[in-house]
Order: structure tokens, then sequence, then C-alpha cells
């Protein structure tokens, strides 16, 4: 069942935002036109899965680590990250507000607010606000996503800092995903300068080989996910091999599955790549068994793997 079905007040969604320091309807959460973040693209963000508990009751998913690699952004763009220590009180804040009892989606946004040069030093404004987020329609429908394999590339790490989660690195991937949609695809991986396979627009992609779970490199120019952490343990938990390598198209076109994964998405299971269905769509029972547990565990009905952020980030390679 979806959010929006489990709770009546859901359907409408939830009008309160936290924007610099007070609770105010979403619609005057707004920054000046010529801002910092309006005009150079500084700022940056964090998707937060919020989920009921089986028992009752809404928690925030993987909240520690999202909170750690919201920090290691601010540091990146120049912004400083201390207002990121009241987000959990925040999020606490907006829920008891808006009697939150369904899944829902946080965003936390830390933006260069005040109007300045493209050298000005940055002032750094919080702005946090949940939506009603269920399933997307390949979990809820059980539909498989016919991926493309896109000519545009995403940017080394001499060209942006891949680890930021920082608005304007979603410009040239939303170019990608739009050419990708007209072409009838559903989503698309990009490449890197070499031709590997990189990441989704908004996702980490997964393949698996027999009994091996793998996905491309950060090296690849791939954000460090919080979900791709997650099912790299998790994979490895459930007694599977879990490895990062380089990922060719060829590669990707020949595995046994291959799903998509990040917080807004969950899971994503892929039924094509370039027009090439795979040979264990629709069974794919690797894919089956993370998503089962990933719902035990958000639910929770069973404990949470262990996300270490250390180990995710750009500083491990």
């Amino acid at each position: 069942m979806s959010a929006s079905s489990a709770n009546g007040q859901a359907a409408e969604g939830w009008p309160l935002a936290h924007h610099r320091g007070a609770l105010v309807p979403k619609g005057q959460a707004t920054l000046p036109m010529g801002s910092i973040a309006l005009r150079y693209g500084v700022s940056v963000f964090e998707g937060i899965r919020l989920y009921r508990k089986a028992s009752g009751g809404v928690t925030p998913w993987l909240l520690a680590p999202h909170l750690d690699r919201l920090r290691n952004s601010c540091r990146l763009m120049g912004l400083d990250d201390l207002c990121c220590d009241d987000v959990p009180a925040i999020i606490d804040e907006l829920v008891a507000a808006q009697a939150i009892d369904a899944d829902g989606y946080v965003r936390v946004a830390v933006s260069a607010a005040n109007v300045g040069g493209i050298d000005e030093e940055a002032e750094a404004a919080l702005t946090v606000t949940i939506a009603p987020s269920g399933r997307k329609r390949w979990l809820a429908r059980g539909e498989g996503i016919r991926l493309g394999v896109s000519s545009w590339q995403r940017p080394s790490d001499a060209v942006f800092p891949n680890e930021a989660k920082n608005i304007s690195a979603y410009a040239g991937p939303r170019i990608a995903l739009t050419e990708a949609k007209r072409a009838g695809f559903d989503s698309c991986v990009l490449r890197t300068a070499e031709g590997l396979i990189s990441e989704a627009p908004t996702a980490t992609v997964f393949l698996v080989e027999g009994a091996t779970v793998v996905t491309p490199r950060l090296g690849d120019h791939v954000l460090p996910g919080v979900t791709r952490a997650w099912v790299l343990a998790t994979a490895r938990a459930l007694g599977y091999d879990a490895v990062a390598d380089a990922v060719t198209e060829d590669r990707l076109a020949a595995a046994d599955e291959v799903v998509l994964c990040g917080t807004g998405l969950e899971f994503g299971p892929v039924r094509s790549v370039a027009g090439m269905e795979l040979s264990g769509w629709p069974v794919c029972p690797v894919t089956t068994a993370l998503v089962d547990t990933y719902f035990d565990q958000v639910r929770g009905l069973a404990p949470p793997t262990p996300v270490d952020w250390a180990l995710t980030s750009g500083r491990v390679r």
C-alpha cells in the first residue's frame, strides 16, 4: 500500500517546511533570485526515507550516514556544516507538527542563501521538507525498467567532486534521462570518458553474475551512495560475493540480473538493457532477496545492516 493510500493526510501532502530556523508553509521556503545558490548552483542536499514501522510510528532510515555525507558535501562546496547537527530534531519536529504516520521522503538542503558573486563567501541556509512517498511502479506493480545506455558522460573528479551531492551535478544527467525517455527507455546509465558504465541519473546500478553482485567502482565517477553501501554490505551478509569493478555495456547486458537502487527509487529491477531483454528477467532471485531484506529492516522486523560511511566515500577507493 502506498503512503498516499495509507494515510488520508498524506494524500494531500504535508505542507510545512523548516526553513532558516522556522516552520513555514513550503511556498514560503524561498531564496533570493540573486543568491549564490540560484546564480551558481551551490546547494547540497540529501534525500532520506521516512518509514512507518510495523509496530507504529515513523523513523528516518540510515539517518547517520546520510548526515555524514551531507556534512562532507558542505565542506566540499564551501558551506558551513554545523547546521547538519540540527536535522534529527527538525525531522522530529516536522513529523510531530504534521502528525505524519506514513512513508515519506525527507529532503534536507543546505544552500548558499546570500546574494553575491562567484567568489563570495557562502552563508548556509538549512531547509528540510517531508513529502509523501510510497513505492514506485517498479516495486508497486512489478514492472521492469527498460534501461538505455546514454552517450552522455559523468564528469571526472578533476572536473567536479563526485562526492558532493550538489544540485549542479544533476544538470547533465537530467539531459541524459530526458533523451533516454524520448527514445523509449524508462531510464539510462551514463558512461565515463573511457566508455565504462558509471551510474544512472539518480541511482546506482548493480548487476548480478551468478552468485556475485557487482557495481561500478567509485573511481568511475559514482556518487558514494548510502543505499549502494547498504546493498554491498547486505549482499555479503546474505552469502553473495559483492564487489566494485569496472563494468562495460556488454557486461551489463550479459548479466543475469540488473537493478537500480537509491533512496528515492528504493529498487528498480531492470528487464532490458539497450533493447536486449535480460536472461534472468523476471525471476531475479538475488534482487528479490535484497528487496525483501530491505523492507524487513525498514519496517523494524530485522536489525538494520550497519553502513560505514568511511568505506563508502571517495576517501576509500
